[in-house]
């Protein structure tokens, strides 16, 4: 299946939030940047994808349409319920449970375990990113790959070095504009493009330096 296809049914068979919460910076993933990211995971080696924050499952049904078996985590029961409503649920090898990303009921990761993941950016409360960041880190996967607010070298440079921490080093990074819709309120605007950056993380092995 192309790419172009899969976009197409994720478009059609994701649904959008139906009970959005801000505190929670609730967005639908862009299906063609999950895709991407699926592919890229895919194209080095990974075999088990963890969506955490997965809301309605765009980036796990993403993943999971690409061969994976996927985990979608998600502490909101509404966003669950809409993510197991798709009619491509009972067709893929995808699971769905709710869990605080700060707390997850997993266990660590080996070699072909990856985390695939579009956090909150931290607006409506700062440093939620990096909590995401954390526990993806903290399952010790091969991989992350994470979407984050702005696209200056400040904020690409404090993502690298936070990450550093836990071993990990940037391997991939792609800049792009997240289409925000006017979900809100407080919105004036009928969509706005913030500017977002798409990262792919790798752990490094025990012998590296």
């Amino acid at each position: 299946m192309k790419p172009s296809q899969i976009v197409l049914i994720l478009e059609k068979n994701v649904k959008r939030f139906s009970k959005p919460k801000r505190l929670l910076e609730q967005y639908r993933t862009p299906p063609e940047i999950a895709v991407e990211i699926a592919l890229w995971l895919r194209s080095i080696g990974c075999e088990v994808v963890v969506d955490l924050g997965t809301g309605t499952g765009m980036i796990a049904y993403a993943s999971s349409l690409l061969g994976f078996y996927v985990v979608g985590i998600d502490i909101d029961s509404d966003a669950l319920k809409d993510a197991i409503e798709s009619k491509l649920y009972s067709k893929l090898a995808i699971d769905f449970v709710q869990a605080d990303a700060r707390y997850l009921p997993l266990r660590q990761g080996g070699d072909k375990y990856c985390v695939a993941q579009n956090p909150p950016f931290g607006i409506q409360r700062k440093g939620q990113d990096t909590v995401f960041l954390g526990a993806a880190a903290g399952l010790e996967a091969s991989y992350i790959a994470s979407i984050h607010h702005g696209g200056s070298n400040s904020a690409l440079n404090y993502l690298e070095d936070f990450m550093k921490k836990y071993g990990y080093r940037l391997k991939h990074i792609e800049a792009f504009k997240f289409p925000i819709p006017a979900m809100y309120r407080s919105h004036t605007r009928r969509i706005y493009y913030a500017p977002a950056l798409l990262l792919l993380f790798e752990r490094k092995r025990v012998h590296e330096h």
